[in-house]
C-alpha cells in the first residue's frame, strides 16, 4: 500500500529545493557582477576607483536575488507540489531572463553611461534600432557573454540543481527572505552615499534599476488628477472639457502686474481650464544689450548635440575643448549656468522654441494629439511674415522632430535624404553604420541654401550630430591629437589628463564641432544678412558617455546669444533654462518690430535672467529621459527622486537634510505633474480666443 508523506514534510522538501535554486540564482547574479568587474569595466574605460564601487554593489545584487526569491516563492511551491521538474524549469527560466537581461543592461550602460529604464518605452522600434546601430557596440560578440552565462545557467539548473544545505543556512536564508519582504533597506543605492552619479550607477544592479523604473512608469496614472492653481485645489473631474473659451482675456481673472522675474510675484494662473495660462509679462531684458533699430532681425538657432558645460567655456571642470566657441562667448551674452530641460534630445525643440510642457513622453511625441499652443516659430511666421527652416544630418523624424516643426509652420526641413553627392556622411563604424552627415556638412548645406533667400526674415534651426555615439569624425587622428595639445595648453593636472584620455574620441568630436562652427561664422559673416542676424547657441543636453558628476550636471549646458547687433558683451551666472529663451526673444521683438502678441500665454519659462551674480528666481521640472520625470529645481534647491540637494554657484549640489523643505518641493513638483498631465491629455494649453495668433 502506497504511503503519502505528510504535507509538512512535502512543504519542507519543497522549501529546501527552492532555497537551493535560489542560491544558484544568487551565484549567477554575482557572477555577472564579476564579469562586469573583470571584462566590461576595463574595456569601457570606467574611471579609476570604480572596482571598489562595483564590489560594494554586490549588496544590491543580493537584494535583487532576495527580492526575486520572495516573488517566486509561492508560485514555485504551488508548481512544485504538482511537478518537481516543472518547478525547476520555471525557476531556471526566470533566472535565465534575469541573467541575460542583466548582461545586456550593463553592456548598454557601459556604452551610453546611462542606465536603461522606462525611457525604452519612449522610442519606436525603428528609433531603437537606429540608436543601437549608431552605438556600434552591439554585434554578435555582444551576445557571446549572454550565451556563455546562459549556458552556465542551464548546466547548474540541469545538473546541480538540488544539493544538501545545512540547517543553519536554511534558517538564515528564510530570515533573509522575511527581511527582504519587509519595507526596509534599499534595492538601489542612496545618492547621498556616492561622490557622483556615475559611481552610484555602477554600484547599482542594472536589472534592479530597469525593473524599478518600469514599475514606476506603469504605476503612474495617466488620467488627469487634482492640482492646485494659485494655492487652491482644482478637482479634475469638475473641470470643463475642451472647447471652453475665456472672455475678457485682456482683463485676467486675477490681476498680476508684477515682473515675472520678481521672486515676490511668480505667475498667477488665470483659468482652471488652462492650468498653465498666465498673463504675458515677460520683461524685455535684452534691449539694453542691442543697438537700437526697428529692422526685423533673422534668428538662427544652433542646437549642439551633447554640448555640456563640463567641457565647454571658462571654468569647465574637465577643461574646455571648444576654443572657438569660448572666444565667441567673450563677444556674446553668455549664461554659464543654463539648464537643458531634459537629458536627451527629445525636448530641446519644444522647450527652446515653445517653452512647452513635457506631456507624457515629450511634447513632440504627442503627435496628432498635441494640444494647440504658441511658439516662437508660429508667432513670427504668422504675425511678422518670417520664414523658417530646419537642418539636421540624420533622420528628421527621430524624436518626432519633423512632425513638431511642421506643426509650427516650418516648411523647409532638411534631413539625411536631402544632401547631394557633394556632401559626405560621417565615417561608418565597424558594422558599416553612419548616423548621418557631420556638423561641417550641415553648416555648408545651410549656407549654400541661404544664399538664395538671405533677404527674407528668417527663424532657422540647425541641430548638430557629431558629438554622438559612435564618436567618429573625418580626420579622426588630427582631432585626437588636438585633444592632447589642448590639455597641455590648459595646464591640466596629470590626474585630469589621465582621466580625459579615457574619452579621446568624445573630446575629438568637440574639436570637430568647434572647427565646423569656426568655418560657419567665417562664411556667414561674408553675407549681407549677417549684420542683422541673432545666433542662439546651446547644447541639447550634457554628454552622458563621459561620466556625469551629479544629477544636475546632466542638464548643465552653455547658452550663448551672439549678434553683430550687440553693443556690449556680458556673462551671467544666474540660472536660466531652455524654457526661458522664447519668452525673452519675443519680449524683445515686441517693441523692436512692433510685434503684436497675445496678452496671455502658457509659457513654462519666465524669461532670461540677466543678473550677473548667481541666483535662481524660479522653479522648473527637468525630465532626464522620455520615461522619467524625477528632477525639479526651485531657487537654490534641487530634488532628484526623493533626495533634496542644495545648489551652489558652480551648480555643484550637496544633499541637504531638510524634510520640511523636501516635502514642500515634492508637493510643488507633484502639482506640476498633475497640471502637465491635465493640460496635455486634453487640449488645455491655450483657449480658442488665443489660437488666432497662429493664423496670418
Amino acid at each position: 500500500m502506497d504511503h503519502t508523506p505528510p504535507f509538512q514534510y512535502l512543504l519542507r522538501q519543497s522549501i529546501k529545493r527552492f532555497i537551493s535554486l535560489s542560491l544558484l540564482m544568487t551565484l549567477l547574479i554575482i557572477l555577472v557582477r564579476f564579469y562586469e568587474i573583470l571584462f566590461i569595466s576595463g574595456k569601457a574605460g570606467y574611471p579609476a576607483g570604480s572596482t571598489s564601487e562595483l564590489m560594494y554593489g554586490i549588496r544590491f545584487d543580493l537584494s535583487l536575488s532576495l527580492r526575486l526569491s520572495v516573488i517566486l516563492l509561492i508560485p514555485f511551491l504551488i508548481i512544485d507540489h504538482f511537478s518537481i521538474r516543472a518547478a525547476r524549469i520555471f525557476f531556471g527560466a526566470i533566472t535565465a531572463v534575469v541573467v541575460g537581461g542583466e548582461i545586456l543592461l550593463l553592456q548598454y550602460f557601459a556604452t551610453t553611461r546611462t542606465p536603461l529604464g522606462s525611457d525604452l518605452l519612449g522610442y519606436s522600434a525603428a528609433e531603437i534600432k537606429q540608436t543601437v546601430d549608431a552605438s556600434g557596440q552591439f554585434s554578435l560578440t555582444t551576445f557571446a557573454p549572454v550565451l556563455i552565462l546562459l549556458g552556465i545557467t542551464w548546466y547548474l539548473f540541469h545538473k546541480l540543481y538540488y544539493f544538501k544545505i545545512a540547517h543553519q543556512v536554511i534558517r538564515f536564508y528564510i530570515l533573509s527572505l522575511i527581511l527582504a519582504f519587509l519595507p526596509i533597506g534599499r534595492y538601489n543605492p542612496d545618492p547621498v552615499d556616492y561622490k557622483n552619479e556615475f559611481s552610484l550607477n555602477i554600484a547599482a544592479n542594472k536589472f534592479n534599476l530597469f525593473s524599478g523604473s518600469m514599475l514606476t512608469y506603469f504605476s503612474q496614472t495617466n488620467e488627469p488628477s487634482n492640482f492646485e492653481l494659485n494655492g487652491k485645489t482644482q478637482v479634475a473631474e469638475d473641470i470643463k472639457p475642451d472647447g471652453v473659451q475665456l472672455s475678457n482675456l485682456n482683463e485676467p481673472l486675477i490681476q498680476n502686474t508684477g515682473n515675472s522675474l520678481n521672486p515676490e510675484n511668480p505667475f498667477t494662473y488665470l483659468s482652471q481650464d488652462y492650468p498653465f495660462l498666465h498673463k504675458e509679462s515677460t520683461p524685455d531684458v535684452l534691449a539694453p544689450f542691442f543697438k537700437s533699430d526697428t529692422t526685423a532681425p533673422s534668428i538662427v538657432f544652433i542646437l549642439v548635440e551633447s554640448l555640456g558645460r563640463a567641457y565647454c567655456g571658462e571654468g569647465a571642470y574637465l577643461g574646455s575643448f571648444t576654443p572657438f566657441l569660448d572666444s565667441l562667448m567673450a563677444k556674446s551674452l553668455y549664461w554659464e549656468n543654463c539648464l537643458s530641460t531634459s537629458g536627451r534630445t527629445f525636448s530641446v525643440l519644444p522647450s527652446m522654441l515653445g517653452s512647452l510642457p513635457f506631456g507624457e513622453k515629450g511634447f513632440a511625441d504627442l503627435g496628432d494629439k498635441m494640444p494647440d499652443h504658441l511658439s516662437l516659430i508660429s508667432l513670427l511666421i504668422n504675425r511678422a511674415g518670417y520664414t523658417s527652416s530646419f537642418y539636421y544630418g540624420g533622420d528628421t523624424k527621430f524624436d518626432a522632430m519633423e512632425p513638431f516643426l511642421r506643426r509650427e509652420g516650418t516648411t523647409k526641413i532638411v534631413g539625411i535624404h536631402d544632401y547631394g553627392t557633394e556632401y559626405k556622411q560621417l565615417p561608418s563604424d565597424k558594422n558599416g553604420y553612419s548616423w548621418g552627415y557631420g556638423d561641417l556638412d550641415i553648416f555648408k548645406k545651410y549656407l549654400t541654401d541661404l544664399k538664395s533667400h538671405e533677404t527674407e526674415k528668417r527663424v532657422d534651426v540647425m541641430l548638430t550630430l557629431s558629438m554622438h555615439n559612435p564618436f567618429m569624425v573625418p580626420d579622426q587622428q588630427h582631432y585626437n591629437d588636438l585633444v592632447e595639445k589642448r590639455m597641455a595648453e590648459q595646464h591640466l593636472t596629470e590626474d585630469q589628463k589621465k582621466y580625459n584620455r579615457q574619452y579621446i574620441p568624445q573630446f575629438a568630436t568637440m574639436f570637430y564641432f568647434d572647427d565646423a562652427l569656426r568655418y560657419f561664422f567665417q562664411e556667414i559673416s561674408k553675407l549681407r544678412s549677417y549684420e542683422n542676424t541673432i545666433f542662439v547657441i546651446t547644447g541639447d543636453h550634457r554628454m552622458p558617455e563621459i561620466p556625469i558628476s551629479t544629477q544636475l550636471d546632466r542638464f548643465h549646458v552653455p547658452l550663448v546669444i551672439y549678434s553683430p547687433m550687440l553693443k556690449m558683451a556680458e556673462a551671467f551666472s544666474s540660472i536660466v533654462t531652455h524654457y526661458d529663451v522664447t519668452p525673452s526673444l519675443l519680449a524683445w521683438l515686441k517693441d523692436r518690430i512692433h510685434l503684436t502678441l497675445p496678452s496671455v500665454t502658457s509659457w513654462i519659462g519666465h524669461g532670461l535672467d540677466t543678473n550677473p551674480a548667481f541666483r535662481n528666481l524660479n522653479e522648473y521640472p527637468l525630465k532626464r529621459n522620455t520615461g522619467e520625470l524625477t528632477d525639479y529645481i526651485s531657487g537654490d534647491h534641487f530634488i532628484s527622486g526623493s533626495t533634496l540637494y542644495k545648489v551652489y554657484p558652480d551648480l555643484n549640489i550637496e544633499p541637504e537634510n531638510n524634510p520640511a523643505l523636501n516635502d514642500q518641493l515634492q508637493k510643488q513638483f507633484a502639482n506640476y505633474k498633475a497640471k502637465n498631465n491635465f493640460a496635455t491629455k486634453g487640449n488645455q494649453l491655450i483657449p480658442d480666443s488665443i489660437k488666432k495668433y497662429n493664423r496670418p
